[in-house]
């Protein structure tokens, strides 16, 4: 879990630096898939797609809760008026083998 949890900021940071700095919200452009990272028994990571309207998700294997992740509004610096990042939605989900949610 330990490796999840180190792993898990990386790869989120690595996929809303991919949305770009646009001032829209990437869940602008609905895709309803998202990426399912689940931590294993044995440290390891799989990354899976799901069928879901988030950005985002990840869970264990032995536990049905699953977090995921969706990009809200824009963070604006009021000084420069730049984008400077995006607020994220948490939520739940049950996620269970042959399920999509």
């Amino acid at each position: 879990m330990k490796k999840l949890l180190v792993l898990l900021p990386v790869l989120i940071a690595g996929s809303l630096a991919a949305c770009g700095t646009a001032a829209e919200p990437r869940a602008a452009v609905a895709t309803d898939r998202a990426m399912l990272l689940v931590s294993l028994d044995d440290g390891s990571v799989v990354l899976q797609m799901i069928d879901s309207d988030a950005d985002i998700c990840f869970k264990h294997i032995s536990r049905t809760a699953t977090t995921c992740l969706s990009q809200g509004a824009a963070i604006v610096n009021a000084e420069s008026n730049t984008v400077i990042g995006f607020e994220m939605h948490e939520e739940q989900i049950d996620l269970v083998a042959g399920s999509n949610h």
